[in-house]
């Protein structure tokens, strides 16, 4: 074995150890969850809700299958909001974990971190973020990833996983109107119509903004064609996205107060 592989080989044991073992929280046992639905795979889509008010808040990670520290962040998450009853002041929904299928084979074998086509789709090899009911929807689809294109499992409408149907199928039942979706690893905190929002995230986490004109500008359209951030604005549904600065940390201290703070801003504002 060269030492070039060896070192890759020492590597991703490195990257093993501390998604399985340094920094894996658990949420708290005392905590109830629902499921939403099932996955391809028919394993359950948890969701953890919290407090009864008008103005709601939805949470989610893990869309993508090499977005291990979303799941570890969100855990964090619901594990502060369990303990601290000063926030309770919307009604909050967190989903860690979407994409529930690939998470345990990520945490087996650290090669997401690659970026392949196939960490980053469903069990049925479909981008769960490009999978939303929007205008510019076409039965073409390519996968995006490392400013590559690569060809992946078409469907003849929108909307064809279960996982993207629970997650609508819950905003539309609850009329959840503002969403924060969490990604890794832009850096950027990102939304098609909810400035202030971005802005107050963005002070908080020190994360920086990734603009509209850089969304028209800097994205080709088959990055943009059935993302979730276009079906946001069609629906008058405010969605947020946080794109954490690696793959390897949860960023935890980071978000904390960028995540309270997220509870004082009113809906629409």
């Amino acid at each position: 074995m060269s030492l070039k592989s060896k070192l890759w080989f020492i590597y991703r044991w490195l990257i093993w150890i501390k998604d399985n073992i340094l920094d894996n929280p658990d949420i708290n046992s005392e905590i109830n969850s629902f499921s939403i639905w099932k996955t391809v795979l028919w394993n359950d889509i948890k969701c953890y809700k919290f407090w009864k008010w008008e103005e709601k808040i939805l949470y989610f990670g893990w869309i993508h299958g090499n977005e291990v520290w979303t799941v570890k962040l969100m855990n964090k998450w619901v594990n502060c909001i369990f303990e601290d009853a000063q926030i309770q002041n919307k009604q909050l929904f967190v989903i860690p974990c979407l994409n529930i299928d690939w998470y345990e084979r990520a945490l087996k074998n650290p090669d997401y971190f690659n970026g392949w086509t196939i960490w980053k789709t469903n069990s049925n090899n479909v981008d769960l973020n490009r999978n939303f009911p929007t205008i510019n929807w076409s039965a073409k689809s390519q996968l995006f990833v490392a400013w590559k294109y690569s060809d992946i499992s078409w469907w003849e409408s929108a909307w064809s996983e279960p996982e993207i149907k629970a997650l609508l199928e819950l905003i539309s039942k609850e009329d959840i109107k503002t969403i924060y979706t969490f990604h890794n690893c832009w850096w950027t905190v990102f939304s098609l119509n909810a400035d202030k929002k971005v802005l107050e995230y963005s002070k908080k986490s020190n994360y920086k903004i990734f603009t509209k004109q850089s969304w028209e500008t800097e994205l080709i359209p088959e990055q943009k064609t059935w993302h979730s951030m276009e079906w946001g604005p069609e629906n008058n549904i405010e969605i947020i996205e946080i794109e954490l600065k690696t793959r390897y940390w949860s960023e935890w201290k980071q978000n904390k107060s960028a995540l309270i703070n997220s509870l004082s801003i009113k809906n629409n504002d």
